[in-house]
């Protein structure tokens, strides 16, 4: 794996790379002029925390309208109709992470067409090039641990549709090896996409594929029903990108901990979580409108698998040069 050397401020007993990756918006054009149209909203916004983020209303028939709060989130979404039918009726669903890791798609999940200006900001902002880069580092992981020559245990928590996992095992130089994928997600329409995307890479439910209807929270954080279905220190691989940020820190330490106990020795739980340095976060939670996660600090998501009993030299963390995501790898 070509991690490179961190160059930013982390605890002085992190093991911790950086890395970077060919993206989509390395060739498209307008990067500049997007990158300085997106930066100046969120300087604009960090100079003043008083100003509150998007809300969405929901009109008689039940249709979403976004009501922006601020003249610099109004000023987004004016004339990019397809971003604010994003906003105001994907976020922050998984179908709404499938845009922006598929941004060449010519309409969105929910049938809106693409335009071009919106296009531009879903390649260019550097939070879509973070949610991309994410993924590229869990697909750098998969084959340390899908090596076994029989079979082979990938549990996918909050898995969305599934993307990133179908691209690193598509990517995977695997040498015939099996592998069982188990996603788990309490979105009806995530997993449905996701089983139609497995069954084009050759996965079917029922024989290497299995969906699962459940919600972390309930299932895995307050009680532990999950972990007795799935059975403990059953698999290679947990990754969990897209969940980790949604929990306070007494839930995450929680949900490590269990999902440590879905793992075979020798094995790893991969988390994200977006990190309180982030180049636009401004722009993401507050012009945007992506609120309910908790973004953190190296060294406050080090003291989280502290105090879940796992020690400095059993984690790796990854932060691509986009600086938006920390991918924890946690060595069983």
């Amino acid at each position: 794996m070509n991690w490179q050397p961190f160059r930013g401020s982390a605890p002085g007993n992190m093991t911790i790379f950086s890395a970077s990756f060919p993206d989509v918006s390395d060739q498209w054009p307008m990067k500049d002029e997007t990158a300085r149209e997106i930066n100046a909203l969120n300087r604009a916004l960090k100079a003043d925390p008083a100003l509150r983020p998007t809300l969405i209303e929901y009109e008689e028939g039940g249709q979403a309208v976004l009501v922006p709060q601020n003249r610099y989130s109004e000023q987004a979404f004016r004339n990019r109709p397809a971003l604010l039918a994003w906003r105001a009726r994907l976020v922050p669903t998984a179908l709404a992470l499938f845009v922006v890791q598929n941004p060449l798609e010519e309409r969105l999940p929910e049938g809106t067409k693409m335009d071009s200006d919106s296009r531009q900001w879903f390649i260019h902002a550097n939070d879509a090039i973070g949610v991309r880069s994410r993924a590229k580092v869990l697909a750098a992981l998969v084959e340390k641990y899908i090596h076994n020559e029989s079979e082979n245990n990938w549990v996918s928590l909050a898995s969305g549709a599934a993307i990133p996992v179908l691209e690193a095992l598509r990517n995977a130089k695997l040498d015939g090896q099996q592998v069982y994928l188990t996603l788990v997600d309490k979105d009806p329409v995530a997993l449905s996409w996701a089983e139609t995307m497995a069954a084009q890479e050759g996965l079917v439910v029922g024989e290497q594929l299995t969906l699962l209807r459940r919600n972390l929270l309930h299932t895995l954080v307050r009680n532990d029903d999950l972990l007795l279905e799935l059975g403990e220190h059953q698999a290679e691989l947990v990754d969990a990108l897209g969940i980790f940020e949604y929990f306070n820190d007494t839930d995450a330490v929680t949900f490590l901990q269990r999902a440590l106990r879905l793992v075979k020795p020798g094995g790893a739980v991969v988390v994200s979580n977006m990190l309180t340095s982030s180049p636009q976060i401004d722009f993401v939670l507050r012009g945007i409108g992506w609120e309910d996660i908790h973004p953190r600090s190296l060294q406050q998501l080090q003291d989280i698998h502290l105090a879940a009993g796992v020690p400095v030299e059993n984690v790796t963390v990854v932060v691509p040069k986009d600086g938006v995501y920390a991918v924890m790898e946690v060595k069983v």
